[in-house]
């Protein structure tokens, strides 16, 4: 939400930004900081939605809502984007109160979706499980802060962003690291970004990063890997595409938006994680064509192009006649 609003300014809008996150030191936005009255996490989930609700909207022109709009009034002025949707949340949930949590959200995105106004969703997979989305329009990536090294470091090297035990599956590459490539490719680092602390031979943890920091990561990758069994579209593959990696992810619809296999991107099935990756490790001419198609695909998902879709879509809003029930 930041990225776009932030390019909407730079279209010539006049944006401001109503959230619980404090406002980043580049924002070039309006913003207004809400806060939480509960201390318990489950019940912010809910309050969250109670707050956006309680606003002053009717000096905007456009209402856009990036989540928990579903307690507020329907208008034309309104736009909901769905960052995916909960239903493949629950149906990869790893646990029972995550599966249950989950159902209930994706039951309030539906009373999101009858409401008045215009909904987009990232991808088509989304629209598959809210199937009343009127517009899709996908994320974007910065390429002016997402860019390619001039060089890799010599040394072999796959990079995961996400944690272990969700749909993003980092266990499942650990154990193809200790079990495959690291006998196929000895030399290889595998270093991981994300919040579950991990060890092992040429493992490197790195916790959670800075953006720059995160840039840094994908600019040294050779192979970035997506083990998720679920993605609702995959903003992290668009990352490392524009950073210059060679992606290897397991095969799903989500990810299949993005990579083409064998095009700008390797897909396989979690089974053959390990020899995918090894076979892009040591092919130096297989590795530099998908790196150089990725390069060229991301072009289009630059987030100066996304912003002007949703401009586009705003105006025409804005030319609908009001009509009252």
């Amino acid at each position: 939400m930041h990225r776009l609003a932030n390019e909407l300014v730079a279209l010539g809008e006049q944006v401001t930004c109503f959230s619980y996150s404090e406002k980043p030191a580049d924002a070039a936005y309006d913003h207004v900081k809400l806060y939480y009255v509960s201390r318990s996490p489950a019940l912010r989930r809910f309050e969250t939605a109670l707050g956006f609700r309680r606003l002053k909207t009717n000096v905007y022109d456009i209402l856009h809502y990036h989540g928990d709009d579903y307690l507020c009034r329907g208008t034309r002025r309104r736009v909901r984007t769905f960052y995916g949707s909960a239903l493949f949340e629950a149906v990869h949930a790893g646990r029972f109160l995550r599966f249950f949590r989950q159902t209930l959200f994706y039951i309030l995105e539906w009373v999101s979706c009858f409401r008045r106004g215009t909904t987009v969703g990232i991808s088509t997979i989304t629209r598959r499980a809210l199937p009343f989305i009127n517009t899709i329009i996908p994320c974007g990536v910065n390429l002016g802060v997402f860019t390619p090294a001039d060089a890799k470091p010599g040394r072999p090297s796959v990079l995961f962003v996400g944690d272990f035990d969700s749909r993003k599956r980092g266990r499942l590459l650990l154990d193809a690291f200790s079990g495959g490539i690291a006998a196929g490719v000895p030399s290889t680092i595998l270093t991981v970004v994300g919040p579950q602390e991990c060890s092992g031979t040429n493992v490197v943890f790195r916790g959670r990063l800075s953006e720059d920091a995160l840039v840094a990561e994908y600019r040294a990758a050779w192979v970035y890997c997506c083990a998720s069994s679920y993605e609702g579209f995959g903003v992290p593959l668009l990352e490392a595409m524009a950073c210059g990696a060679a992606v290897v992810a397991c095969d799903n619809a989500g990810v299949r938006e993005i990579v083409s296999h064998n095009y700008n991107g390797f897909l396989c099935e979690p089974e053959r994680l390990a020899e995918t990756i090894v076979r892009v490790l040591r092919d130096n001419g297989l590795r530099q064509r998908l790196i150089a198609n990725g390069l060229s695909f991301v072009k289009k998902y630059d987030m100066a192009a996304i912003a002007q879709q949703y401009r586009d879509l705003y105006l025409r809003i804005g030319r609908r006649p009001e009509v009252r029930p």
